[in-house]
């Protein structure tokens, strides 16, 4: 019967024994290449700077609010004149809206690909590196496993099918979206430790992991939520230093549930042999 305290306690051991920047680089590298990481920007305009300069010395909320008024409204002004020209002309019109529909169209493929393609043996790849930090210094290039594991279609086609399925259950309503997205939590982790088990046994292994498991691991989930607020309040960098503790701790759930499928015997050493310096 594992605990949260245990687990996180595993974790922060392990950090502490193979290093924490290392992991922190390889989350930071993995936001990136999977969306998990955003950046802002600001951007200024003429109309900015002229209402900036109109309330500036209004510092009341009184003040402020006129100052969004008038912003707003002079910026939705200036953007429905600019429509109304381009859509007089029905040849412009026509034009813009399929420049607008193909550069939709274009980007949702390419959105698609990356995810299929990349994204998804990216995730395994971290999972992979995070279960051999667990027990040695692993290193950075195991981000990219899944492109020379010799079974990188494989890892393509059950990432994928495992947002389908996590997406189709989401239309039902949200929580059936959750509760799958626990229930197949441990398939990155699956494919990590065995890249050529077949789609239907990946996700059968999972389901029989978490059975009884998912409520858990959802609080485990919800642990983290201190941790990122705090980091949230340090400039916002302070979220990206909470990620290696977070997949740390999460290799660990993984050990445990490889374990109980093992004790089980639902699964065993052939299916699920392990990480081992050997195998780098």
């Amino acid at each position: 019967m594992w605990t949260r305290a245990r687990i996180k306690q595993e974790a922060r051991n392990g950090l502490r024994r193979f290093g924490y920047w290392m992991p922190l680089f390889v989350t930071f590298v993995a936001g990136i290449l999977t969306g998990g990481i955003t950046t802002g920007g600001t951007t200024t305009n003429s109309i900015t700077t002229e209402y900036t300069a109109e309330y500036s010395g209004d510092l009341t909320p009184a003040g402020f609010f006129a100052f969004i008024d008038e912003f707003f409204g002079e910026f939705f002004y200036e953007i429905g004149a600019a429509f109304e020209n381009i859509f007089s002309n029905p040849l412009i019109a026509m034009t813009t809206a399929f420049f607008v529909v193909l550069g939709f169209m274009i980007g949702l493929v390419v959105a698609f690909g990356w995810s299929a393609f990349v994204a998804g043996p990216v995730i395994v790849g971290k999972n992979r590196y995070f279960m051999e930090h667990r027990a040695f210094d692993s290193k950075f290039e195991r981000l990219f496993w899944s492109f020379r594991s010799g079974r990188y279609m494989n890892v393509v086609k059950i990432m994928f099918w495992r947002e389908v399925k996590i997406f189709l259950w989401s239309l039902l309503f949200v929580i059936p979206g959750i509760i799958k997205s626990y229930e197949y939590s441990m398939v990155p982790y699956i494919l990590a430790e065995n890249p050529q088990i077949s789609s239907e046994r990946a996700f059968e292994l999972s389901k029989k992991m978490t059975k009884g498991e998912k409520w858990k691991i959802f609080v485990l989930d919800l642990s983290f939520i201190g941790w990122y607020i705090v980091g949230f309040l340090c400039c916002c960098v302070g979220m990206y230093f909470v990620e290696p503790y977070r997949e740390a701790t999460f290799a660990e759930l993984y050990q445990v549930m490889r374990e109980k499928a093992h004790g089980l015997g639902f699964s065993d050493y052939t299916e699920l042999p392990g990480f081992f310096p050997e195998q780098r």
